[in-house]
């Protein structure tokens, strides 16, 4: 007996056709339920993946880390220590020079770090921080801004990569750019020296 395939074929997709047909004719409610319990099923399972990354940290924000340099009197070498402020208020600055409402920082205690928020909108951002109650320096941080696209659901990031870094010193020493790229990830970006 000869096999005829594409003949064969034809009719077998035509009888699965219809017998699916007569399936979803006769059982029009189960076959509805069916399809409306898949459909939630994976529309919710692709929801958590999506949420999961929305649900990250989505402001950059600049770390900066207070040291000294203490001098060992036996090898005359210094070695770098973490400087805990006893009190420290910090407030950023318009483009005018203005000090802004926002209070980033009020007279925080025992601090070693801070994290401060760069400006999305331009290119330089400015902090007044005081130290102590009493001494205060003005930081000038020259950025460019970019954005990091997350997805289409939580959109997007917008990172800076520093590019001069100026500070007063009046109670500071000096500044050193640790890490350029401010992003999402925690690191130090900024060392502030003071001896």
């Amino acid at each position: 007996m000869k096999r005829e395939s594409g003949n064969n074929d034809y009719f077998n997709f035509k009888n699965l056709f219809n017998i699916l047909k007569n399936f979803l004719h006769n059982n029009f409610i189960k076959s509805t339920v069916f399809i409306w319990i898949t459909a939630v099923f994976f529309f919710s399972t692709s929801c958590i993946v999506s949420d999961e990354v929305c649900r990250k940290e989505k402001n950059s924000r600049l770390k900066v880390g207070f040291y000294t340099a203490i001098l060992n009197s036996s090898t005359g070498n210094y070695t770098l220590s973490t400087l805990s402020i006893d009190s420290l208020t910090v407030n950023g600055v318009d483009s005018l020079g203005n000090i802004m409402d926002s209070v980033l920082y009020n007279n925080s205690k025992n601090l070693s770090s801070i994290k401060l928020p760069l400006n999305k909108f331009s290119n330089e951002s400015k902090f007044i921080i005081r130290f102590n109650d009493s001494i205060q320096d003005t930081l000038t941080v020259f950025h460019t801004n970019y954005d990091q696209y997350l997805s289409f659901e939580c959109g997007i990031i917008r990172n800076h990569l520093i590019d001069t870094v100026l500070i007063t010193n009046h109670f500071v020493d000096s500044v050193k750019i640790q890490e350029h790229n401010v992003s999402t990830i925690d690191a130090e970006h900024l060392q502030i020296f003071h001896n």
